[in-house]
């Protein structure tokens, strides 16, 4: 107030100085040249309005701004200052701090100027907030009042707690703040929630309901945790009421004490999520195991271990399943047997598809198919079968013995020499002395029981002695009877391949006693392979000799045709014998040339450089190659190429001329008819044979024509061109096979007859 009036009385003295008159007045422009003078020379300090008509110095305008602030109810801007006084916001900004200077009570907070009266206005306004909602958030407050977090919790609500404030600050988060008697609610609806509570329920289900912070409820917990327990201080927690842990106990202890085990799933339905650390506890010093699906008390294994004595003195059986738990998986099990079997009982017994069988038991149905397995073996034996897999087995393996390599080189020599010179009389005109060595087959090498697999095709090789189903059928009745008809496909399955095995040993112990007739029989064999080949050479050089008779071009394709053929056919025989002979796989039938070049590049040397050159004769221009490397590939498998007899080359071409006659004579395809037609009719003539397809039907007539009659090439020719419509799908092949039947009969006919005309002609001319 003292100050106000010194204002006024200023004020007072300024207008009375004002209506004085003056001797001497100066104008407005000397009194703005006077101030800018003083101002240049710095004697006096003044700031410039926004309007630049009036001045105010320094001391003016914080006055100015102290007044604004009271004004405001003690809260101002400082863009809100600077437009009331009127003077630019540098200067407003430049002289906050001299505002802020011994003032304690204001505060500079965001471009705002706030002193003590508007802190005092804002806590009043908080505490009764605080009192009608009983809890207050910081963050709210900052929304509210557009104040900082830091200047708020500071200046206004730890200042003021207490004094304008009547509540707590809670000390787990210092931005809330709450009544008494807010606490002392929360506390009562807490402790209802938890005695109501019989069952574990998640806390946030609890904060739902009872609509409480979850820091909140985790703080007065500890006041009301005499009802129950929390399993974590996390969201995802849930509270497990001391009536329910009691009753949980309880029923756990009654069913282990009855069942002796505990399923771990049950104790996870029970709520226990860590149930080894509960078990460890509830089960103390306990002797137990722990399976993989639940635990078990010693007395479930004793009673086990009884049940399986029991079995192996009985020579019987066990169902382990109906012994156990029915709670207990295969894994468990398997476990608890790992536990009760020692080694020793682990010899007299087996576990299969849920049953403990003894060894006895088993050997007894082992003994009910043993004459079914030797019976078996011996038929594997006798139709070769077992030879065939044991010569693959020996291959695969390379496991041949160094005696068997000595026999061979001897017996091998011993052929190039009687092939040599192995006629008696000398040159080649005496009689054949040479017979077929007998081979020596390795002893002492077990082939039971085991896969070979096939070069050629990659496949496994097994040769089976005794089938499931006949193992099936000799065991059944007996399980039938003793109840255990769901195990008879896993114990013939476990019995096939002991029994199998079984069968294998008896077949080579019968092919040992066996093995000295069968040697005796080699010899005629050779020999008769021998006559064949000799039969298809001579066929060979009989087609060589008709084709020549053909033009140049001709030649080369009945030629080609020929090797593909028989040459190739005496090819595949003398590989078979030499397999056979030297104990390799065999080669398919349809194997490619270049099989058969990887088949004879393996063979020993006695061999290969023959049949290297036999299987290059295949690919030559002429039969003339392959006839003179044939010879060499027989010497080197001990057979003798006969001399050529004239006497019975006519016998074969005789009998051939016969052989396509009776085939003529009973097919009634067109196509067939024609080409045999022609063939008889070359043989006729010639006194030839060739071994043609169909493709040189068109080749064989053109040589014929010439020797045929013109009633016999007319009709031929019309029976060749109705012939190709049909084989064609031409037009109208209905009626060219129409045709073809009515002229069927006539086309035999000359065939047949053509000797005894072809004579009458000639007797004519």
């Amino acid at each position: 107030m003292a100050d106000w009036e010194e204002i006024k009385r200023l004020a007072a003295d300024f207008q009375k100085v004002q209506l004085t008159s003056t001797a001497q007045r100066l104008s407005e422009r000397n009194c703005i040249e006077i101030v800018s003078w003083l101002l240049q020379r710095k004697m006096i300090d003044l700031i410039f309005t926004s309007d630049g008509k009036e001045y105010m110095t320094p001391t003016q305008l914080v006055t100015d701004i102290k007044n604004e602030l009271y004004i405001n109810g003690g809260r101002v801007n400082l863009t809100q200052l600077s437009k009331v006084i009127g003077v630019d916001y540098n200067h407003v900004s430049n002289h906050i701090n001299e505002v802020l200077k011994g003032h304690k009570d204001i505060h500079f907070v965001l471009g705002q100027l706030i002193d003590v009266t508007y802190i005092s206005k804002i806590a009043g306004e908080i505490n009764e907030k605080l009192q009608q909602q009983g809890q207050i958030n910081l963050s709210d407050l900052t929304i509210q009042y557009d104040l900082p977090t830091d200047f708020l919790q500071n200046h206004v609500l730890e200042k003021n707690l207490g004094k304008l404030i009547f509540g707590r600050q809670d000390k787990n988060d210092p931005k809330v703040f709450f009544t008494e008697s807010f606490i002392a609610r929360s506390k009562a609806k807490i402790r209802g929630a938890l005695v109501g509570l019989t069952r574990p329920t998640a806390v946030h289900a609890i904060l739902n309901h009872l609509e409480i912070s979850e820091r909140l409820f985790f703080s007065l917990f500890e006041q009301s945790c005499s009802y129950g327990h929390l399993t974590s201080r996390l969201t995802g927690a849930q509270y497990i009421p001391n009536v329910y842990s009691r009753s949980q106990n309880e029923y756990i202890s009654n069913f282990y004490k009855q069942n002796n085990y505990l399923e771990y799933d049950l104790l996870t339905k029970l709520g226990i999520s860590d149930y080894k650390t509960y078990l460890k506890k509830f089960l103390g010093q306990d002797d137990v195991r722990y399976l993989k699906s639940c635990v078990v008390s010693k007395t479930i294994l004793d009673r086990l271990e009884a049940d399986i004595d029991e079995c192996i003195n009985s020579k019987s059986h066990l169902d382990v399943l109906n012994n156990v738990p029915s709670v207990f998986n295969d894994q468990d099990v398997q476990v608890l047997l790992d536990m009760v079997l020692t080694p020793q009982k682990s010899k007299e017994v087996i576990f299969l598809n849920g049953y403990i069988l003894s060894k006895a038991f088993i050997d007894s149905l082992s003994a009910d198919c043993e004459q079914v397995v030797e019976v078996n073996a011996r038929c594997a034996v006798e139709s070769g079968a077992y030879q065939q897999y044991f010569t693959d087995l020996q291959v695969s393996k390379g496991t041949k013995g160094d005696d068997v390599e000595d026999v061979k080189v001897d017996k091998r020599e011993e052929r190039r020499k009687k092939a040599a010179g192995g006629k008696s009389g000398g040159g080649t005109q005496g009689r054949e002395t040479k017979t077929k060595s007998t081979k020596k087959y390795v002893r002492g090498k077990s082939a039971v029981n085991e896969d070979v697999e096939d070069e050629v095709t990659g496949k496994k090789k097994f040769l089976e002695i005794v089938s499931m189903d006949d193992i099936n059928g000799l065991v059944q009745s007996k399980l039938e009877e003793d109840g255990l008809d769901e195990l008879t496909p896993h114990l013939v399955e476990y019995l096939y391949p002991t029994l199998n095995q079984k069968g294998l040993e008896t077949a080579r112990n019968i092919y040992k006693v066996t093995i000295s007739d069968r040697t005796a029989n080699r010899r005629d064999t050779h020999n008769d392979l021998q006559n064949r080949m000799n039969a298809l050479v001579g066929d060979v050089r009989l087609f060589d000799k008709g084709l020549k008779l053909f033009p140049v071009d001709v030649q080369a394709n009945l030629t080609k045709y020929l090797l593909k053929t028989h040459c190739t056919d005496v090819v595949m025989k003398l590989l078979k014998y030499i397999s056979m002979e030297e104990n390799l796989s065999l080669l398919p039938d349809n194997c490619t040339n270049e099989q058969r070049l990887k088949f004879v590049n393996e063979l020993p040397n006695d061999y290969r450089n023959p049949m290297l050159t036999l299987l290059k004769s295949l690919s030559a221009q002429g039969i003339e190659e392959f006839l003179n490397s044939v010879e060499d590939a027989l010497t080197s498998c001990s057979m003798i190429l006969k001399k050529i007899d004239k006497k019975k080359d006519r016998i074969v071409i005789l009998n051939c001329k016969h052989s396509l006659l009776e085939q003529l004579q009973v097919t009634d395809d067109p196509a067939i008819v024609l080409h045999l037609t022609l063939l008889i009719l070359f043989v006729t003539i010639t006194q030839n044979i060739i071994h043609t397809s169909g493709r040189h039907v068109s080749a064989i007539y053109a040589y014929l024509k010439p020797h045929l009659n013109d009633e016999q090439n007319k009709k031929l020719s019309k029976y060749y061109d109705l012939v190709s419509v049909v084989l064609n799908n031409g037009d109208d092949v209905d009626k060219a096979k129409a045709i073809l039947q009515e002229e069927i009969d006539g086309i035999k006919k000359i065939a047949s007859e053509f000797k005894k005309i072809g004579t009458a002609d000639k007797d004519k001319n």
